[in-house]
């Protein structure tokens, strides 16, 4: 009797251990800035970074709508920065398509060697290739998470009247590349 006892106090301590550790021993990181996104493609770990040391089981999920929100603040304030705020906004995003307003059209550089500088960063992150920590973050957050580039370079006559707009759409074939795992 004293045995049967004994046999179902281990039975209860052992439920309660499971469904303590269910419970209290499970943990989520869930990665939504760019930040943290960067350190991702840059190969940290993750799992030692953020894992309590309480957790039993720990995952980590990535929000793909707010890095790109992030990501896109980011360039934003970055490219205002650049121009002096002398525009109401340098970069946005729709959907999965990454818009940037040309800061060439504001400073005296000619369009087309920025639109070449972000042609080969895109090109180099495709194939892995970037070597400097911010390169890879800067163009694998772009190649990973947005389907294309649109450049948008303004033009202004002599007067300064009247602008034109030409758009220039680089694609980062995500999709071919990524397949389902894409964000």
């Amino acid at each position: 009797m004293l045995g049967l006892i004994m046999t179902k106090l281990i039975m209860l301590k052992i439920c309660l251990v499971i469904i303590a550790f269910s419970i209290f021993g499970c943990a989520e990181h869930r990665v939504d800035t760019f930040q943290e996104w960067c350190e991702q493609i840059s190969g940290e770990d993750l799992d030692e970074k953020y894992r309590p040391f309480w957790a039993v089981i720990f995952s980590v999920s990535f929000d793909g709508d707010a890095i790109r929100d992030d990501y896109t603040e980011f360039l934003n304030k970055l490219h205002l920065e650049k121009v002096g705020n002398r525009a109401p906004k340098m970069a946005w995003r729709e959907g999965t398509e990454l818009h940037l307003v040309n800061f060439s059209s504001l400073l005296v550089i000619e369009p087309e060697k920025i639109i070449e500088e972000w042609r080969r960063g895109i090109e180099l992150s495709k194939q892995y290739k970037h070597t400097d920590p911010a390169s890879k973050c800067l163009y694998g957050t772009l190649t990973s998470l947005f389907d294309s580039l649109h450049i948008h370079s303004m033009k202004s006559d002599t007067f300064g009247k009247n602008w034109t707009e030409e758009v220039t759409a680089i694609p980062t074939d995500r999709e071919q590349r990524l397949g389902k795992n894409r964000l």
